[in-house]
């Protein structure tokens, strides 16, 4: 299985984990970003309540999936109209991501 077909799970884990609701739209792009020195962005778009994610389609899965568990913490942010916190992110994202891993470990136990 492709790291990217786990995204969408990584975002309902974050998105529970980060009381965020279910009707908010967040979709995810691959763009090549080492230009921005950057690993991903988070971006509020035009609409209401829809969010983009940005992810260097360069990371390697494991990285891929804790840039979206960082950026997902931006998106809280934004949606619960807190300033942008690096530091509560970059705190938050190694928690969410350990979380996801343990998450997904219990679902392959009892199927």
């Amino acid at each position: 299985m492709s790291f990217k077909n786990a995204i969408p799970d990584v975002i309902d884990y974050c998105r529970t984990e980060l009381d965020i609701p279910d009707d908010i739209l967040i979709s995810v792009e691959y763009e090549d970003l080492s230009d921005e020195g950057v690993k991903g962005w988070a971006i509020d778009s035009a609409e209401d309540d829809e969010y983009d994610i940005e992810v260097d389609h360069n990371l390697t899965p494991d990285e891929a999936i804790l840039t979206v568990c960082h950026e997902m913490v931006h998106i809280s942010q934004m949606h619960k109209g807190h300033g942008l916190d690096e530091v509560e992110a970059t705190e938050k994202e190694k928690t969410l991501f350990d979380g996801y891993w343990q998450w997904q470990a219990y679902l392959n136990e009892i199927t």
